[in-house]
């Protein structure tokens, strides 16, 4: 068993509850309610539940990964890249439209489960 893909799993089902319930409060319900074309809300809507789906397989992929060490690199990589490459995403777009990474302080939840679940690989 390797507690640092463990702790990543959990850290990103955490994430997850986290964009679910605040995140659907803050984000998801203002931005359907808001004055946008009816396919402009349902592709928000879809891509809001893509992100909730990637966290949530994202995590559970981490565990097993960590459940399984001798397959953890083949279960844990592409997790890895998709929570490193958004991290990225978040800081690229916050310093470009914003001016700032700490509009968007998102980025530090995706690099830390990076940083745990990289630790877990080495």
């Amino acid at each position: 068993m390797n507690v640092w893909l463990l702790a990543a799993g959990v850290a990103a089902l955490v994430l997850d509850l986290v964009h679910i319930f605040p995140g659907g409060r803050e984000i998801h319900r203002p931005m359907v309610a808001a004055h946008w074309p009816e396919p402009a809300k349902a592709v928000w809507s879809v891509v809001w539940h893509a992100a909730t789906a990637f966290m949530a397989l994202g995590g559970l992929a981490l565990i097993a990964a960590g459940l399984f060490p001798d397959q953890a690199l083949a279960i844990a990589a592409l997790p890895v890249a998709l929570f490193l490459s958004t991290a990225i995403l978040f800081l690229f777009y916050g310093i470009k439209r914003l001016g700032t990474v700490w509009i968007l302080p998102q980025w530090v939840a995706f690099l830390g489960i990076s940083a745990l679940a990289v630790a877990g690989l080495a």
